[in-house]
């Protein structure tokens, strides 16, 4: 989920345009709210990052300007001069500690001399029970029958400078990594490891640790929800097909399948694509004329496969000569086809041979005709003669 969401506010914030307008006029970008709720626990900080600082910081030649925030709708800049639980500290809004009535939207501006942009995030403050497990937990996944680490997520607010950070583990209420063979607590980090994973070690989890500001202590803690994935068997790749020569006309549009036999092995871990004299196609062919189709996987009888097309819209002379290539790769194994278009010949033998078949069947018709004729002709006067020397 952290990673999730750290990829999609870069995706936000890279697309962003810089205004024409400066921001002595007054007016300011806005860019629409972050894509995900915040959900946080009442009782514990909460720190809340600007969405767009860090494209400021990335691309701006010069990464000074000032950031503000204000609750939406109440207009007055955070903190305010009563607000003992509120500060801005490195652009980030803290607020030590949260509770539920400090749930709703935030915004944040960011200006410098040239440009002003605002985006917002939605804060949920909860209470810590089971029923909001689902919100303020954080989703990892384990392989079952290897060992990973789960790790204790969006706590470097926290532990910046830090050298004895000790973050606790617990499952169902008990104390994990403490002189146990199956969970080990890596110490200085925000990692535990578990040993020979079970479909038992599902469930949630949770990790914790405390942090002090201004002499007063607060306990940050964090739920992951840890699912376990049966580990997807893999085998040897097998391209089936294409042929190593495919015959197609001129002017016309072709597609040729390169279709790969996985057995009961995963589809998901097979890389698959085509080849023009060992460049990628869209390299090859810029202008789109020879394309990459869209990659299908599929069963038949119980048997896994890949497909990927290849397709010529339409074939020129110029394929003629190119050397096309399938190839697949996984973990286990790769494998290269090599394919050639050839012209596929307009003069078939069959019509050119058919009326001369004709004539031969015709000539060897007559001849039986006759043969018969022959020897019915010579059979009667057999008869005939025999007849007549028995006087009859």
């Amino acid at each position: 989920m952290f990673l999730l969401s750290m990829l999609a506010m870069g995706v936000s914030v890279c697309t962003m345009e810089p205004r024409h307008s400066t921001a002595a006029e007054g007016n300011c970008q806005f860019y629409g709210k972050y894509f995900q709720i915040s959900y946080k626990v009442e009782g514990e900080p909460v720190v809340l990052r600007c969405p767009q600082m860090e494209h400021w910081l990335r691309t701006s030649a010069s990464p000074h300007f000032n950031v503000m925030w204000h609750k939406n709708g109440s207009g007055v800049t955070l903190p305010g001069e009563e607000d003992t639980r509120v500060l801005v500290q490195r652009g980030a809004l803290w607020i030590l500690p949260a509770l539920q009535g400090d749930s709703g939207t935030y915004v944040c501006t960011t200006r410098n001399a040239s440009y002003c942009e605002q985006m917002s995030v939605e804060l949920s403050v909860v209470e810590k029970s089971e029923a909001s497990l689902p919100l303020i937990s954080y989703s990892q996944i384990l392989t079952l029958s290897t060992s990973g680490p789960l790790v204790c997520p969006e706590l470097s607010d926290f532990t910046r400078n830090r050298t004895d950070l000790n973050v606790q583990w617990y499952k169902d209420s008990v104390l994990l990594g403490q002189d146990d063979k199956k969970f080990l607590s890596v110490k200085g980090s925000p990692r535990l490891l578990i040993s020979n994973v079970s479909a038992e070690d599902a469930g949630y989890y949770s990790c914790g640790m405390t942090f002090v500001h201004r002499g007063r202590q607060y306990n940050v803690t964090r739920s992951v929800k840890l699912r376990v994935h049966k580990k997807e068997a893999e085998t040897i790749p097998v391209i089936v097909f294409p042929h190593q020569t495919i015959l197609a006309s001129l002017g016309s549009r072709l597609t040729v399948p390169c279709k790969v036999f996985l057995g009961a092995g995963t589809q998901a871990t097979t890389l698959l694509w085509w080849t023009a004299n060992n460049s990628h196609i869209e390299s090859a062919y810029q202008e789109g004329r020879v394309t990459e189709g869209q990659r299908q996987e599929y069963s038949e009888n119980n048997e896994n496969y890949v497909e990927v097309p290849l397709i010529f819209d339409p074939v020129t002379k110029e394929d003629m000569n190119t050397d096309f290539q399938c190839e697949v790769v996984n973990t286990l194994g790769f494998q290269t086809l090599r394919t050639t278009v050839k012209e596929a010949s307009t003069f078939s033998w069959e019509i050119a041979l058919a009326p001369l078949l004709l004539v031969f069947l015709a000539l060897g018709g007559i001849w039986m005709h006759e043969r018969w004729k022959h020897r019915t002709g010579k059979a009667y006067s057999l008869t005939t003669l025999k007849m007549a020397r028995e006087g009859v």
